[in-house]
Parts: C-alpha cells; structure tokens; sequence
C-alpha cells in the first residue's frame, strides 16, 4: 500500500474570470519512508498536491488517498510544514514544541521528555525558554519542524519550507533536516524550486510542467546515502542528475 497516492487528481479553483485548473490528471505513487521532491514553476500546482493530500482542498476529479484511505478531510498521521514557520509568538520555544503533544493529551511528563529529545535534535536546547521574536529565521525555522516532528506524523508533507532563508542557512537547515530524516525515515512530500536541494535530499525527482501542473518527469535519484552535499555536489553522477531535472524544466 502506499503512503500517499494521487490517482488522476485534478484540482480547480473558482476565479472571478471563471474555473481555473491548477492541476490535471496526476497521478502518483509515494511509498512509505520514501522523499519525494516536486520541483516545477511558480504556478505549476505543486502546493495545490500537498494541500489536497492535507484535506485542505478538494480534488476536482481523480482520488487523493493516505494510508489507503481516501482524504475528504485532513488525514490522522499527517504533519505540514510551510513557508511560515506560524509560531506561537506568546509561546516560549519548549510550549511551541509541546503543542501537538498538548493537544494529544500526552502526560506532562511524557511531554517534557519528548519536547526536550526534539530540541536537541534541532540543536535548540539552551534555546528553551526564548520566545519567537528572540530568534533568527533560521531557529524559528527549527522550532517548527521540531514542533512538526512532536506529533510523529507518519506523512510529512513541506511545502519550501526553507525558502525564506538566506542561502547559506538554508543549507546548513536542509542538511540538518537530512540528518534528522535519515534516522527516522518519515514518509516526506517536499516542494521546491531549487534543483540543487531537490537532489541531495530526495528519493525521487517529480517535475511539473507551468499550469496547470501536469506529471513530465518522474526521476530516481540514486545518489548513495547517508549523503554529504560537500562531497555529492562535485561528483559526476550528481552533475548528470542536476543536468537532467535542468533540462526537463528548461532551465539554461
């Protein structure tokens, strides 16, 4: 079974100039613990997939299931990741992590020790009691992800969720996050214009082609992990990779 699968989705939005396809007829297979990357131009529809496979949107035509289930409403074992990172600004660091696990109904002291792992891991420890607006971009962007990662979503769904980030941060987050994903292995749909960070932390490549968005590449990634973007970025197979997803979305 898989862990999320589109078959034949088509969504549409109602305009004032009339209905406006955003995607048509794509179908497609994410298998459990796999990364998928979609990478495709502003307006392709790649967010609209990750809102339909949330229950955030309908699908016009076509299924969009989880676990096997058909998603009418935001699916249970579904974590969301966006551009903003939507941190509770009154919250300090810790309650921000804690919330999914508040609202679970977790034991405090279940919650403290899992808030406490989380933030070790994102490398925020001695950030705990700090609130939102103490922190550089980069943190908050961890505070986030670990707070994502607190519910232990079977499905993590990011839509650029390092986007906003200047490029050096945004690597050194994207390697972090690998790491991270390495351990657990997460079923993880990732969206991104940027092929470089496609490619070092995804299984497969999908390309999209401009709106509305339809299935034009769906390419393996066999770069060996556990990946290192110092090294992987000057090997040729790497370069073979970059050059193809380039191409297919016609990138000079």
């Amino acid at each position: 079974m898989s862990a999320v699968e589109f078959d034949s989705v088509s969504v549409a939005y109602r305009t004032r100039e009339g209905r406006r396809a955003a995607v048509e007829d794509v179908t497609l297979s994410v298998q459990s613990g796999e990364f998928i990357a979609l990478v495709g131009p502003s307006g392709c529809g790649k967010s609209t997939l990750l809102k339909a496979a949330a229950g955030l949107v309908a699908a016009s035509a076509g299924q969009v299931r989880v676990g096997g289930a058909v998603v009418t409403e935001p699916p249970a074992g579904v974590g969301m990741l966006f551009q903003n990172d939507a941190l509770l600004p009154w919250r300090s660091v810790a309650d921000n992590v804690r919330l999914p696990l508040q609202i679970a109904g977790r034991h405090r002291a279940e919650q403290d020790t899992r808030t406490a792992a989380l933030l070790d891991k994102v490398g925020l420890s001695s950030f705990a009691d700090y609130v939102p607006r103490q922190l550089s971009g980069g943190m908050r962007k961890r505070v986030a992800l670990a707070r994502t990662l607190a519910a232990d979503p079977a499905v993590f769904l990011m839509d650029e969720p390092f986007g906003p980030l200047d490029a050096l941060t945004r690597r050194e987050i994207g390697a972090d996050f690998l790491r991270l994903w390495e351990q657990v292995r997460t079923t993880v749909l990732f969206v991104t214009h940027d092929v470089d960070e496609a490619l070092l932390l995804a299984d497969r490549v999908v390309v999209m082609s401009p709106g509305p968005g339809r299935i034009v590449e769906d390419l393996a990634v066999s770069l060996p992990r556990p990946r290192d973007p110092r090294e992987l970025r000057f090997t040729p197979e790497y370069h073979d990779l970059y050059d193809a997803v380039s191409d297919r979305l016609g990138v000079a």
